[in-house]
């Protein structure tokens, strides 16, 4: 059986929060202990991490909490972008085994430390495992960190994203028990017997079908279905954003499936990645990664309404089926930087959005610089993009 609850506050005082936010989670889960917790709080409580998550131990009985800091965070009370506050959510459960821990960076961009990760939880990984993690972006690279810990592992899982701070700053903060570090991951494992479905929300929509790389260098592609790159893209893109430069690097995206030999982008199931940049007099298109002929790829346009379109479809989708005597008990939204205020306009669409399909179910998130999930059977790193997992009893 699984209790969960969540409590947020947007109180400034760092110690009154962490009290309160604790507080309202136990509260909600009817709880007198919790199992595990997880926190995330924004940089304006940056001097008094360390003292919240001592605070949230003492109202937990538990330091088995794990966690970063973020630009936002979001929950089902809503949102908030920039500005004092924090959300907890709690856990008491027999079924679900927790290992919560933090790894220092150790060098290899990732890899090392996805090495020391697989090592720690090489014992505690079952039949029906799922890990969250929580890198520095500014010393881990998450496909390296990833490569690092399948291959001690094995296939596992893993959700999760990086760490976001004070955009003025390099750096970011990572949470375990009551302590803090930087320059490092934290994480989750999760491991028992429960079901949990995750899927993804996309911020850039494709535009026009894909299209096949005829001619290419590296990452510099001068064909596109047998046609000057150039072209096949500004058929595609409204007139006005390719007359703006600025516009361009802005709004304008290119995607790749998943596995670069698929010859078919199904659904929301492709990576979102900058375009570097165009040239019209040559007609070449500048990707960030290299390319070979035969291979598909898409273009994207960064639109709100398009994307609460995406929204509303992933949620049909991760809610479909969904018996209802074994309903979502909490659930975990990571989303991307560039969404929220910055996408829509407005604070709290995607929390609204989640709130009304999900009803009474506790979850909680934040803003990070990038975002992971599982998609074929593999894990990706995601940019522009939202990641929901919800979890049940079996």
């Amino acid at each position: 059986m699984i209790q969960a609850g969540t409590g947020y506050s947007d109180l400034e005082n760092s110690h009154e929060a962490a009290n309160a936010a604790a507080k309202q989670a136990m509260d909600n889960a009817g709880i007198s202990k919790a199992d595990w917790v997880m926190v995330f709080c924004t940089f304006p409580h940056r001097a008094n991490y360390e003292e919240m998550l001592k605070i949230v131990c003492q109202i937990t009985h538990t330091q088995n909490v794990s966690g970063c800091s973020a630009l936002g965070v979001l929950s089902n009370y809503g949102e908030t972008e920039a500005l004092a506050s924090i959300v907890v959510l709690v856990v008491s459960s027999t079924s679900i085994k927790s290992k919560p821990f933090v790894i220092y960076q150790l060098g290899a961009g990732g890899t090392k430390a996805g090495e020391e990760i697989g090592e720690l939880l090489k014992s505690s990984k079952g039949s029906n495992s799922i890990l969250t993690l929580l890198p520095d972006p500014f010393h881990i690279h998450p496909e390296l960190l990833f490569k690092g810990i399948e291959s001690r592992l094995g296939q596992i899982p893993i959700v999760g994203a990086t760490a976001s701070e004070d955009p003025r700053i390099n750096d970011t903060f990572e949470f375990y028990g009551d302590s803090v570090a930087s320059g490092a991951v934290s994480g989750l494992l999760l491991d028992g017997d429960f079901s949990y479905k995750v899927d993804i929300t996309q911020g850039c929509q494709l535009v026009g079908p894909p299209c096949t790389v005829t001619k290419c260098n590296k990452n510099i592609i001068s064909e596109l279905d047998g046609q000057p790159a150039y072209e096949v893209l500004k058929k595609r893109i409204p007139s006005g954003i390719l007359e703006d430069p600025m516009d361009i690097l802005r709004l304008l995206f290119v995607a790749f499936p998943p596995d670069p030999d698929q010859r078919e982008i199904h659904g929301s199931d492709y990576l979102v990645r900058n375009l570097i940049g165009v040239d019209p007099k040559s007609g070449y298109v500048a990707v960030p990664q290299n390319v070979k002929e035969g291979q598909l790829i898409g273009f994207t346009l960064r639109n709100p309404e398009m994307a609460r379109e995406d929204l509303k479809q992933m949620l049909d989708r991760i809610t479909s089926n969904q018996n209802p005597e074994n309903s979502f008990k909490f659930g975990l939204y990571f989303n991307c930087c560039a969404r929220g205020s910055s996408l829509y306009g407005h604070q709290g669409i995607d929390s609204a959005y989640i709130s009304s399909a999900l009803g009474d179910v506790p979850f909680i998130g934040f803003f990070g610089n990038s975002e992971f999930a599982p998609i074929q059977d593999s894990n990706h790193l995601f940019t522009y993009t939202g990641v929901l997992v919800l979890f049940s009893d079996n």
